[in-house]
């Protein structure tokens, strides 16, 4: 199985990121399963998340024919950033290869592009290509990156990207792993009920393991089924698209999900089941951990990355204890790792899941920079009291709130 790894990732003149940033996802003992962000409000904690999101999709549509410029967003509270390159780099592990990644842009022209990858028995690293004032390096041609695909190359696409259509080799890696990806806004579950249901209907195995997973979150659902509906034409006449995609959505059917539940008599001895529709009759904690179940077990099964912004979003302590306890258990033998953006300071808690070598904070300067830092360096015990200690401001990265006394 090709395991996915992140490593690490930095970021520079990105949002509120002004100096270069660097969130590691590795500790002495080697790849975290579970990394939690901590940080107050508007301290950066989405923008580690969209810096992310900005690489995979960067990677994946660079070469789109129609772009003419790219989604460049820099620090715009410097006069000097405001017109810097954006700098991003990842380092992460594809089929066992050790690989560091990135790219430098504005709006107009990738400036800067680079891979290297590291032996497997040394620290040290090989160049594969590096990208820089429209010039390739020499030995580039030699792994696939040469003149003539560099001049096929526009200056707002990536090279990466251009020789995925030559089925290049390390093109290739680097899909896979952006693939292996998966990046989730917890606040709307609806973007990923629609995931989670393309696999429904492609896996049926994967109908038992939601069910297994749901009772074991304790949601009394007994079973579900997935049940085909029309969609109202005047409905999609509504809609802000072209006529094409309008018929192609009238063409497909939408899917309802129906959950079931025990029925009861006087004597609480179950006589039958009743059909709830968990869009418009479940609560809104229910139809969350049920959008995740699908991607939380593609996770845990294949090794492979997840990132869930907001993730306490309408899920209870505990149901949050329980899913990053999926991921530290031995039992997530793949290596899966979760990134997760979070407020929940009971998971920091004695007893509770995260370690201090998950903790990673995120909180801006005077200078309203954001600034990223590891609870690792901060020379805490790990036996400390993690959340009392957070919430008295001892860590930083919280609200500095005046609460009356």
């Amino acid at each position: 199985m090709n395991k996915s790894k992140l490593l690490k990732l930095c970021v520079k003149n990105f949002r509120s990121f002004k100096d270069r940033q660097c969130i590691d996802f590795t500790s002495p003992e080697g790849v975290r399963k579970v990394t939690a962000v901590y940080g107050p409000n508007g301290g950066g904690k989405t923008n580690i998340f969209l810096a992310l999101g900005f690489i995979r999709a960067f990677i994946k549509d660079s070469n789109n024919a129609q772009a003419v410029q790219i989604a460049y967003q820099p620090f715009l509270l410097n006069s000097a950033s405001s017109r810097a390159v954006s700098e991003f780099e990842i380092e992460f592990m594809q089929s066992n290869r050790h690989f560091i990644y990135g790219f430098s842009v504005t709006n107009e022209s990738v400036e800067h592009e680079y891979l290297r990858e590291f032996a497997s028995t040394v620290k040290k690293s090989r160049l594969i290509f590096e990208r820089k004032n429209g010039e390739l390096n020499p030995t580039a041609e030699k792994y696939g990156f040469g003149k003539k695909l560099m001049e096929g190359t526009r200056s707002v696409t990536l090279l990466i990207t251009k020789a995925r259509e030559n089925n290049n080799e390390y093109a290739n890696l680097i899909f896979d792993w952006i693939q292996s990806v998966n990046l989730l806004t917890g606040s709307n579950p609806q973007e990923t009920m629609q995931w989670s249901i393309t696999q429904l209907n492609e896996n049926p195995k994967l109908k038992e393991e939601v069910l297994n997973l749901l009772n074991e979150g304790d949601l009394w659902i007994r079973s579900f089924y997935l049940q085909p509906v029309d969609i109202p034409p005047q409905l999609v006449g509504q809609l802000p698209f072209n006529e094409e995609a309008k018929r192609n959505i009238l063409a497909n059917k939408g899917t309802a999900i129906r959950t079931n539940h025990y029925v009861r008599d006087k004597g609480r001895k179950v006589v039958g089941e009743h059909s709830f529709d968990l869009q418009t009759q479940e609560s809104s904690g229910t139809l969350k951990f049920f959008a995740l179940a699908a991607p939380l077990l593609d996770t845990l099964k294949n090794g492979k990355v997840l990132y869930i912004d907001e993730f306490e979003s309408s899920l209870h302590q505990d149901m949050c204890h329980f899913i990053v306890s999926k991921f530290k258990s031995p039992e997530n033998k793949q290596g899966a790792q979760l990134i997760i953006n979070t407020h929940n300071t009971a998971l920091m808690s004695q007893g509770a899941p995260l370690q201090r070598e998950d903790i990673v904070f995120v909180e801006k300067n005077l200078a309203e920079e954001s600034v990223i830092s590891a609870l690792s360096d901060k020379s805490v015990r790990p036996d400390e009291s993690f959340e009392k200690r957070y919430r008295q401001g001892l860590y930083g990265a919280k609200p500095q709130l005046k609460l009356d006394e």
